[in-house]
């Protein structure tokens, strides 16, 4: 795993190695950040996997050597045609020279409910659990009873783009639940943990859906404390914004 600091929060990539071939999850925000991925390779064939399509973490791709797989969800090679290019050129306006290196590169394989990948004598299950953003997905080891969950969970809490999204996001964090071979779930934001980490991020969606007040809000850092605030605008509607 590779973590690195991102404005004001952290994100965090993973390699997974097999005997003939190694996956990248996620790029993370900027081509400097991955510059050691290279050592952890070596000469492996490298497919990388977005695990969705915002920024933080497709940015960084242009360290790995061009040619190799991309693959992501279908509605995330959709985000690559507009959003993801717009962004950049928003961030590049505001901070010149900081973006200068970041490439954009595309998904060039993309699936819609699950694609398996063999890295010889290692399997990776990507599946699809939308809620965060549309095109979110999730990547299974069950060799080693990994989940690598990217912003399907994460912690202090979620972030909502969509308020309507939390029934389907639900769905799929209670079947990951489910898992009996789960051990270690690694979100790309916030800690490492075991199933717990499911349970944490399924209760606080659940209590923002039906208008509770989640615990603990006043231990929060002032990023997730404006988080929970625009979750809960999203949740309420954009009539109630402000509030």
């Amino acid at each position: 795993m590779i973590e690195s600091h991102v404005d004001e929060f952290d994100v965090r990539c993973a390699v997974v190695t097999g005997a003939d071939g190694a996956l990248v999850w996620d790029t993370l925000a900027h081509p400097e950040q991955m510059r050691s991925v290279s050592a952890l390779v070596e000469e492996r064939m490298v497919t990388v996997a977005y695990s969705h399509a915002d920024w933080d973490h497709v940015w960084g791709v242009a360290a790995l050597p061009p040619g190799g797989d991309i693959v992501a969800h279908e509605e995330c090679g959709s985000r690559f045609r507009h959003e993801v290019p717009e962004e950049l050129a928003r961030r590049r306006a505001l901070e010149p020279g900081r973006w200068k290196e970041v490439q954009i590169r595309p998904p060039t394989r993309t699936f819609i409910e699950a694609l398996e990948i063999d890295l010889g004598g290692v399997i990776v299950r990507l599946s699809h659990l939308p809620g965060h953003t549309p095109d979110c997905c999730v990547a299974w080891i069950p060799t080693w009873g990994v989940l690598l969950a990217g912003d399907a969970v994460e912690t202090p809490l979620p972030m909502l783009n969509d308020g309507k999204a939390i029934p389907v996001w639900l769905d799929g964090l209670r079947q990951w639940e489910e898992e009996e071979a789960l051990d270690l779930v690694v979100p790309s934001h916030g800690r490492v943990g075991g199933p717990e980490l499911l349970s944490e991020t399924r209760a606080y969606l659940e209590a923002v859906h039906h208008g509770a007040t989640p615990p603990r809000l006043s231990d929060l850092p002032a990023f997730y404390r404006r988080a929970h605030a625009d979750n809960v605008r999203l949740v309420r509607g954009d009539d109630q914004a402000g509030e």
